[in-house]
């Protein structure tokens, strides 16, 4: 019998070690260089429920988990809510209080962001979801970013982003704000944009979504109800070749608004950025 103990107590005390050992492992912090933040980029008259959703939805399928809210004042001052823990793939929602503000001015808050992640939270590398007018931004902070003061840019997905404007007859009459000026084709801001594709990164690998609500139409009529899809396609006047890629949903469901509240564009997005199959 007292063999027997000493035999039960020797498996009892291993079994301890194992576990306390199996916990550390699992609990090893994630280096920095591991960690690839995705950032959620509202577009025009955007605000917190713009990707509430599909972050929702994301992390329910487990690609992620939403740490960080950066709110951006009108004036461009930053104030953080939540931080970044160990996780690879954690997600950062950015919200601007002037969401009816210019390319150039949203551009330069989003180099501001990217350097507090950057000196503040050691973040080396992101990815970046950007929709309608927040992936113009994107697109236009990639065209002038200077990454030794920035974490360097993995991948840009846009969705229903105007790279050719909105040509939408009578929408520049009941909407207003600087915005409105950068979003009418052949603006200025867009022209700057083409005029410096050179400077664009030849590492980030980027994805263009459209939605497309009326199959039945002429191809150049297809579009989300606001942005037509050949405005989408304008990215490709910017990205290098090689490095671009677009995928056309064609849903009644896929409008303007709509577009990034189906599970297909999740699934293209889960593919795209995180290698997901599900």
């Amino acid at each position: 019998m007292k063999w027997l103990s000493l035999l039960v107590g020797s498996i009892l005390i291993g079994l301890i070690f194992f576990m306390i050992n199996s916990k550390s492992s699992s609990s090893e912090p994630i280096d920095k260089e591991e960690m690839t933040p995705t950032l959620f980029i509202h577009g025009y008259k955007g605000g917190p429920r713009s990707f509430q959703t599909m972050i929702d939805r994301m992390q329910s399928l487990e690609w992620g988990k939403k740490q960080m809210v950066i709110y951006v004042a009108s004036d461009g001052d930053l104030t953080i809510q939540g931080g970044i823990q160990q996780s690879r793939t954690p997600f950062i929602q950015v919200l601007f209080e002037n969401n009816r503000a210019s390319i150039n001015s949203q551009t330069h808050w989003l180099e501001g962001i990217m350097q507090r992640l950057k000196y503040d939270y050691e973040i080396q590398q992101v990815n970046i979801i950007g929709h309608s007018m927040g992936g113009l931004i994107s697109a236009n902070y990639l065209l002038n970013a200077q990454e030794f003061t920035a974490p360097k840019v993995e991948k840009l997905a846009v969705i229903a982003s105007p790279f050719k404007g909105i040509s939408k007859e009578g929408y520049f009459k009941s909407n207003y704000g600087e915005a409105t000026t950068d979003l009418q084709p052949k603006s200025e801001a867009l022209v700057q944009m083409i005029e410096k594709k050179n400077q664009f990164p030849p590492h980030v690998d980027v994805l263009a979504i459209a939605g497309i609500i009326n199959k039945e139409a002429p191809e150049q009529l297809h579009w989300d109800g606001l942005v037509h899809a050949s405005s989408v396609k304008g990215l490709q006047d910017i990205v290098p070749f090689g490095q671009y890629q677009e995928e056309m949903v064609y849903n009644k469901q896929a409008s303007h608004s709509g577009l990034h509240e189906l599970a297909e564009v999740d699934l293209l997005l889960g593919k795209f950025l995180w290698e997901q199959q599900n």
